[in-house]
């Protein structure tokens, strides 16, 4: 998460003309609405007319087994066709749980590209960038020294940058290097460990539902 395959897909997307990128939930929503007004035949007409099929966060489809009946047949008339298929997924195909077999044979018949978190050299380019959006003088020490983090996403890399401008408007200063420093690597910044054991409502133990 957080890695940048929405851009990607809407990379994509914007360079092929007359594509179909939508994410998997408005591909759900779409097949519903089609459901519920007896348009379905036209649902399929549509994406099989499509000179590509883009969709986003296809894991999302996990369980839901009438669309993943849909898409498979959409997919096996554009793979027929030699139309583009690009799909994009928080893991890789054979580690999404409840998908059907078929499906999830089909996605791994292509070509399957992991996006690895950011490396310091990308890191230190996008550190680089968020800092002159924010009209921020990116210094090449303080630059190096964010760029030094090991971060799991560029979302993480942005709220780093909100982060320090927060703390920089409080204290009625810029953002440098000491400032950097004392906010990232100071006290406040230590993380609690916590409890090794604890009692918990087995309602907290559901990611969903706590999110």
């Amino acid at each position: 998460s957080g890695v940048g395959k929405t851009h990607l897909m809407h990379a994509i997307g914007n360079g092929i003309a007359g594509s179909t990128c939508m994410g998997a939930q408005q591909f759900v929503d779409s097949l519903i609405a089609a459901l519920q007004e007896g348009t379905v035949e036209r649902w399929r007409a549509r994406f099989r007319a499509a000179g590509a099929l883009l969709i986003d966060d296809v894991h999302f489809l996990a369980g839901k087994e009438r669309t993943q009946e849909e898409l498979f047949h959409v997919f096996n008339d554009m793979y027929d066709q030699g139309k583009q298929v690009v799909l994009s997924s928080d893991r890789p195909p054979k580690e999404l749980e409840d998908l059907e077999e078929r499906l999830r044979s089909r996605f791994e018949g292509g070509l399957v590209v992991a996006i690895q978190p950011p490396d310091r050299g990308l890191r230190e380019k996008l550190f680089a960038r968020f800092l002159a959006r924010a009209d921020i003088e990116p210094e090449p020490s303080l630059v190096m020294y964010l760029a030094d983090k090991p971060v799991a996403s560029v979302r993480e890399i942005a709220g780093t940058i909100q982060r320090l401008i927060a703390t920089a408007e409080v204290a009625g200063t810029t953002v440098t290097l000491d400032l950097a420093q004392g906010e990232l690597d100071g006290p406040g910044s230590a993380r609690v460990p916590a409890p090794k054991t604890m009692a918990v409502d087995a309602f907290f133990l559901d990611d969903e539902k706590v999110i």
